[in-house]
């Protein structure tokens, strides 16, 4: 079955009911924040933040809020050196020793990797080197010193082009093959080969931030949520040191969708999201790697984009690059769901669209909409187009056993569709309690309120 077609309408109204339904599951984990964008066809249809920016200062979070996104840096990398490729300023198959010299000093067989086999992760080199405790923020990260002693220290590991082995260090030493085919800063290229021409105003290859930047938190494993500090990376930044928001990040993967050449040419887009390798996680390979892309599956979507993990950061972002469809989630903890939250929003926009219907209704749709609670749980009764669909807003994947429910009358709704362990055609009841309160009487004849009535009742 293909992927059903997107309309403006429909993304619109499945991403508002995606930004509720993570609203919510930020509180039941305790997470202090989370921003949300999409886009279609790279215009901006949602955009909400939820929670806080800053715990102790007490500071809401907004959509402008900046955030550390990490590994996001390396699709930035990937794409710059993939434009210097197609201005014939260098090639894929060039050796990385042809661009950075000492690297053969230190350790010859990295030396002969090619560029594309380090934007692949396929260059066997260490991921972060011996002494990585700058990602507990107890050192500082390494400068091109620091990389040139992770080098030394072992940075050939596995054999070149044998398996997938994903590597900070490699891509850091893509960001020294940046400065050196440039001659300028990998800083300075990136904000005015790509940046500025697309207009991405909050974003930055490292701190300063453009913008104020959120507080990261370590994680609820460890003990009470504690600040986390947000030291910039050094010689790492191409690798994992960009600062943005979501709202810029759908609008840079948007501008990787097909159709879209003001980054990069067709071939090449095609080339970095294409699937090099299999990660050989996800529980049966199901995610891939291009050039500085992550690739999976999403429902029948193929989604490109990449995930980011920084102290105190957890952020992901897709591209159904064929659809035009992009979203970003950034969170600011370490235990953050953000790919859960980014898949569900995929999930709810597939689902809104299977299910949206134009069909006149039969009463008032919102007399039944809301987010209705009993002893049980909570469901929420959201509206696709004049279709009626009941949803678990405390799931990990809000999609996983929607109720359909058909309008009868203005008080009276059958279930249509379930799970089967649900009341499929059954009917359920909307009534008023003697206080005015709204009452539905759904599953198993259970009567559910409104949530912020339900705890009083």
């Amino acid at each position: 079955m293909p992927a059903p077609a997107l309309s403006p309408e429909v993304v619109t109204a499945a991403a508002d009911h995606a930004a509720s339904w993570a609203a919510f599951r930020r509180e039941q984990l305790r997470v202090p924040g989370v921003q949300l964008a999409v886009r279609l066809h790279g215009r901006l249809l949602h955009s909400s933040a939820h929670g806080s920016a800053d715990l102790e200062r007490g500071t809401a979070l907004t959509p402008q809020h900046v955030f550390r996104v990490a590994s996001h840096s390396k699709t930035f990398t990937a794409t710059a050196v993939l434009r210097l490729a197609e201005q014939g300023r260098l090639r894929l198959d060039d050796r990385l020793s042809e661009h950075v010299p000492w690297v053969v000093d230190e350790d010859p067989e990295l030396g002969r990797a090619t560029l594309r086999e380090l934007l692949g992760h396929a260059a066997g080199v260490t991921r972060d080197g011996l002494h990585g405790d700058f990602w507990q923020l107890q050192e500082d990260f390494p400068g091109v010193d620091g990389l040139r002693a992770a080098v030394r220290a072992g940075g050939s590991l596995v054999g070149r082009s044998s398996r997938f082995k994903y590597s900070n260090v490699g891509y850091s030493l893509l960001g020294l093959v940046v400065e050196a085919v440039t001659g300028t800063s990998y800083a300075e290229h990136v904000r005015t080969a790509l940046l500025e021409p697309l207009g991405l105003p909050r974003t930055t290859p490292d701190v300063p931030a453009a913008g104020e930047l959120v507080t990261g938190y370590s994680g609820l494993a460890t003990g009470p949520r504690r600040p986390l500090t947000s030291p910039a990376t050094a010689a790492m930044a191409a690798a994992a040191g960009f600062c943005s928001t979501a709202e810029d990040l759908t609008a840079w993967f948007a501008a990787h969708a097909r159709g879209r050449t003001d980054v990069l040419a067709e071939h090449a887009q095609r080339l970095a999201q294409r699937a090099e390798w299999s990660t050989g996680d996800g529980g049966g390979g199901e995610r891939t790697y291009g050039l500085g892309f992550i690739g999976e599956r999403c429902g029948e979507r193929t989604l490109t984009g990449h995930s980011g993990g920084f102290p105190g950061h957890i952020t992901s972002s897709l591209l159904d690059a064929e659809a035009g469809l992009a979203v970003s989630v950034l969170t600011n903890c370490i235990d953050g769901p953000a790919g859960e939250l980014a898949q569900g929003v995929v999930k709810l926009v597939d689902l809104f669209a299977a299910e949206w219907s134009q069909a006149e209704p039969a009463a008032d749709l919102d007399a039944f909409c809301g987010r209705w609670a009993d002893l049980w749980g909570v469901l929420d009764v959201v509206r696709a187009g004049s279709a009626l669909l009941g949803l678990d807003p405390a799931a990990a994947d809000p999609t996983a056993s929607p109720v359909v429910l058909e309008v009868l009358d203005a008080r009276h709704l059958r279930v249509a569709r379930d799970g089967g362990f649900g009341s499929y055609a059954e009917t359920w009841e909307l009534s008023r309690r003697p206080d005015g309160t709204p009452a539905l009487r759904g599953h198993s004849g259970v009567t559910m309120l409104p949530l912020d009535r339900s705890a009083r009742a």
